[in-house]
């Protein structure tokens, strides 16, 4: 068959199960080696000879090493804090030494044990950061130590690819092989990243306004650092590495980023379509039981490594829990050290085959785990308890200097709590910030403002506040689970007075179902955006607007769930929320009056 057949059948296998895939809201990594399973030797045997593709594939572990370099910012590294570095360190020795201690059980090899050890203990870079970004994450106090944790254990892959490739010199120790390519890289690095820094800014300075010329200068740095990198005596991934590294801190590395990733997506897609194409089934069936201890280990053994580990340092029960679970998954990485492994003739296919399907299994499930990470810790958290804790800055266990009574609390102060602050300071009430984000903490501790790190989860943070005794809480909490936590303590409070909630919500549902759970005014972000719009086209072109209909009492709750059948479209449950939202505000300030 002809090479531009071959890579007809690949581009069309993968482009078929990953749309498959798709609607099944599977990762898409899973989808790509099943193609290359359909395709293979043992699927329908559409492709033989793989040697080419495999070529291929190898350009897209170059360009994606090249996008982790550009996008780990040195001093994004220096801003998540020992705190990260030390918990990332903490689970790479105790996921690697438990890993090896697993395969040392069913009798394969020291070497062998030591790959697959290796292969357990990273995680997945591209699947929990997509996972993270979906969910809206990445900048809490989790997904920074997540992300704190997945850069440590990029940095030790790297490194293991330097060591391995110190094997390939058949001549001298491999420890002063390794030496000599560590030294190497050293010199590498220091010409790439320091001495050639401003000679680079100054030709990205004149380039910059050409997107073309752009991207096409990245790629030549890349190739040609990778191929000095061999030349130098290792890796070409490892080249692309440093490659991307030296543009880490340039304005433009944003652009190059994103616009690369685009070929990259292609070339790397050919890589796992090949992987799964080369898998050995023949003795699949001697490696069902240690297939599945391993995989288990990596989806429930690694999470419960990264909760202890973040407990003893301080962290809180949902921080600890949800971090383990991001990490429940082998990585990209794993794929190129055990291919290399077999190159090197360390490992044998088998043991290729293995980590392979570890890694679809634990992709697999783990999507799932980050996803409904909140159900998950609803279901588990009364057992979390056995696990210790100690108080640390990061622990909500605070406590304010002062009894605060008749005050408001504000929980959340994202980008829009920022801009509440100085009207909280002229209402001429005592308040105070409630904060999942060390960062933010520091930030308002350094102004004077009155605040507290801590997480609704933990009840224990409600006394502290005095949260009964509050006339106003302002809920900028992302996560709506949150403000169901806190309604439902509120509703719990014995007594008359009970605080006025105000919320704010992405979506007009989750407004509508903030407000049936008891909110008092629920700001609706998408509608208030849509409404500031129209009020520039009125303004714009004299439109006249429609009379506000809105009047009335606010209709009991069994009442809202029979208005909830009528209503079809997000916009209508946002209007309804925004109209009952008024209608509640109008009735606080006639009480008030009274």
């Amino acid at each position: 068959m002809s090479l531009f057949a071959d890579i007809g059948i690949v581009l069309v296998a993968a482009a078929t199960i990953g749309t498959l895939s798709y609607f099944f809201r599977q990762p898409l990594v899973l989808a790509y080696i099943l193609a290359g399973i359909l395709i293979g030797p043992y699927g329908f045997g559409l492709i033989t000879d793989t040697e080419f593709i495999h070529v291929v594939g190898g350009i897209g572990i170059m360009l994606m090493l090249f996008l982790v370099g550009i996008e780990m910012n040195i001093e994004k590294i220096r801003g998540l804090g020992a705190v990260a570095v030390a918990i990332g360190m903490g689970q790479i020795i105790f996921t690697g030494l438990a890993g090896f201690l697993i395969a040392q059980l069913f009798h394969f090899g020291t070497v062998a044990s030591l790959y697959i050890a290796l292969c357990l203990t990273l995680s997945s870079t591209v699947i929990a950061v997509k996972l993270l970004s979906d969910q809206k994450s990445l900048n809490s106090l989790y997904g920074k130590i997540v992300v704190g944790i997945l850069i440590v254990q990029d940095f030790v892959a790297i490194l293991s690819l330097v060591f391995l490739n110190s094997f390939r010199d058949v001549e001298g120790s491999v420890l002063i092989n390794f030496g000599i390519l560590l030294f190497k890289g050293v010199i590498l690095s220091t010409i790439t990243l320091f001495l050639l820094k401003r000679p680079l800014t100054w030709i990205y300075n004149h380039i910059a306004s050409s997107v073309e010329l752009l991207i096409l200068f990245s790629l030549s740095w890349c190739f040609v650092i990778a191929l000095i990198s061999e030349y130098f005596g290792f890796s070409r991934e490892m080249g692309a590495f440093i490659a991307g590294l030296s543009l880490a801190n340039l304005p433009y590395a944003l652009e190059i980023s994103t616009k690369m990733k685009i070929l990259r997506d292609f070339f790397i897609t050919t890589f796992f379509v090949t992987l799964g194409a080369g898998m050995v089934f023949a003795s699949v069936t001697n490696l069902i039981v240690p297939f599945l201890v391993l995989s288990l280990f990596v989806i429930i053994g690694n999470p419960i490594i990264v909760f202890v580990i973040m407990r003893l340092t301080g962290f809180d029960k949902r921080s600890s829990f949800f971090a383990g679970l991001s990490i429940a998954q082998i990585s990209e990485f794993s794929f190129i050290l055990i291919t290399l492994g077999a190159v090197l003739n360390h490992v044998d296919n088998t043991i290729v085959s293995l980590v392979s399907m570890i890694a679809i299994l634990t992709i697999s499930v783990s999507s799932y785990m980050i996803s409904f990470n909140q159900k998950l810790f609803d279901v588990l958290k009364k057992f979390l308890d056995i696990f210790p804790s100690h108080k640390s800055k990061y622990s909500s266990h605070a406590h304010i200097k002062e009894k605060l009574f008749d005050h408001i609390i504000m929980l959340g102060c994202g980008s829009g709590g920022q801009q509440l602050l100085d009207t909280l300071e002229k209402t001429g009430k005592k308040f105070i910030v409630v904060d999942h984000d060390p960062d933010v903490i520091r930030d308002l501790d350094a102004r004077g403002i009155n605040c507290i790190f801590g997480d609704v989860e933990d009840e224990e943070i409600f006394d502290e506040l005095n949260i009964a005794e509050a006339d106003l809480i302002i809920s900028l909490l992302p996560n709506i689970e949150d403000n169901f936590i806190l309604l439902h303590h509120l509703k719990s409070i014995k007594g008359k007075h009970h605080p006025i909630y105000i919320a704010t919500v992405n979506t007009g549902r989750e407004g509508f179902s903030l407000f049936s759970h008891g909110a008092d005014y629920v700001v609706v972000k998408s509608f208030l955006e849509a409404d500031h719009i129209q009020q520039i086209q009125r303004s714009l072109f004299h439109i006249e607007k429609a009379i506000d209909e809105t009047k009335g009492a606010i209709p009991h709750p069994t009442a809202l769930k029979g208005m909830e059948k009528h209503l079809l479209q997000d916009k209508e449950y946002a209007q309804l929320v925004h109209n009952l939202s008024k209608l509640r505000l109008a009735e606080i300030q006639k009480q008030r009056t009274q």
